[in-house]
């Protein structure tokens, strides 16, 4: 596994995020010619490879050829990254990370989400940053990414609005929905932005502590503020195994609705559950019930918790470890006359299985007007 580490001693922002990916190792050009597919006129992005306090770092900012403070909706946000050519899942995940935001200024303006009016996030380095982030993460394409507590700094910060606490109220709210600890520690000023824990709130997992793993490599992205201590989000790359032992989260309902039932899957499985399900039970007075498993690696247990006992009607729940096989997984394509399938590869000892990704299948067969049995056959053929 592949997993990234955001350990945020000074705080983040959107544009020490973007000097830590590039100093991990993604390509400045590549990030430009990417986030030229919004069709966005007047900016590039320059990334310096500096010194502070004896550390070796990557500053990079949105340099701007005009004024580019204009004040945006929402849906004007959603008009531009819809509209461009980025992939779909970079528009998916920068779209999910701005939508956070916007409940967050919804919440703390008392405005519906789609009349929110962004003054900073909504100006054009912003959107970079944000955006840029969601490359430059499906670019390393890392299976997990932690994130540590978040120093949030002290004292005020001058915003559209006037001086408002540090943290600033939309960072606040963006971190009541996150489920990330924060504290204050040699920093007087904003050291945590609404861009930079949106960011990690939508990309990351909450740890307490540093996770077990490798590390392999690291960047650090440097703020533009001189705090007196390292003003840096330091990203560490590194693999782990898949884990031996996982958790099992249990609780029986009989209250609620097969659509509320629905929705908790859902919301579970965002939220880090390895797998979710329902069993059919009888309960007492011989009420029809279901009995909820839910599958997870122990850093993620606080956050299913949370969900459970948040979405469900469940006044407790039963938790303990297991452990568990898995066959070691990977991918690759194999090219067909009616396009390109990937495939799930699982092996352990002399086991070998291929199976093809059943949403290629799907699209195959919708597109050839083939039947999803003639398209499996095939690819059997050209494994």
């Amino acid at each position: 596994m592949k997993v990234l580490y955001f350990d945020c001693f000074s705080g983040i922002s959107g544009d020490m995020v973007l000097g830590a990916f590039i100093d991990l190792g993604i390509d400045p050009v590549f990030l430009e010619s990417e986030l030229k597919k919004l069709n966005i006129d007047g900016f590039k992005i320059a990334a310096e490879a500096t010194m502070k306090k004896g550390i070796s770092g990557t500053r990079c900012h949105v340099v701007l050829n005009e004024d580019g403070h204009h004040h945006r909706h929402f849906e004007d946000i959603k008009r531009i990254i819809s509209n461009s050519s980025l992939s779909d899942d970079v528009k998916k995940t920068a779209l999910a990370i701005f939508r956070r935001v916007a409940v967050a200024e919804a919440k703390v303006h008392n405005v519906p989400v789609e009349q929110v009016h962004f003054h900073e996030v909504g100006a054009l380095d912003s959107i970079i940053d944000i955006v840029g982030a969601a490359i430059c993460f499906h670019a390393l394409k890392p299976d997990i990414i932690y994130g540590s507590k978040i120093n949030v700094g002290c004292g005020w910060v001058r915003c559209a609005h006037g001086l408002l606490p540090v943290p600033a109220p939309a960072t606040t709210e963006i971190l009541c929905d996150a489920n990330f600890e924060i504290y204050s520690k040699c920093i007087d000023g904003e050291s945590a932005t609404p861009t930079g824990v949106a960011i990690l709130a939508e990309l990351g997992t909450y740890t307490p502590t540093t996770p077990s793993f490798i590390p392999e490599k690291t960047g650090y992205g440097f703020g533009g503020k001189d705090f007196g201590v390292l003003n840096a989000l330091r990203i560490i790359q590194g693999r782990k195994s898949e884990p031996n032992q996982i958790m099992v989260v249990e609780t029986n309902v009989d209250d609620m609705t097969g659509e509320m039932a629905g929705y908790v899957l859902e919301r579970l499985l965002k939220n880090g559950a390895l797998d979710a399900f329902y069993t059919p039970v009888y309960m007492k007075k011989s009420r029809p019930g279901i009995h909820l498993t839910v599958l997870c690696e122990e850093s993620k247990l606080s956050s299913i918790e949370d969900t459970i006992l948040r979405e469900t009607s469940t006044l407790g729940l039963r938790k303990y470890p297991v452990e568990r096989i898995c066959m070691h997984r990977y991918f690759k394509n194999i090219s067909t006359p009616l396009g390109e399938v990937t495939m799930k590869i699982a092996e352990h000892g002399d086991i070998h299985r291929e199976t093809p990704e059943y949403e290629d299948v799907k699209k195959i067969a919708q597109e050839s007007g083939k039947s999803l049995w003639e398209v499996m056959e095939m690819v059997e053929k050209y494994k």
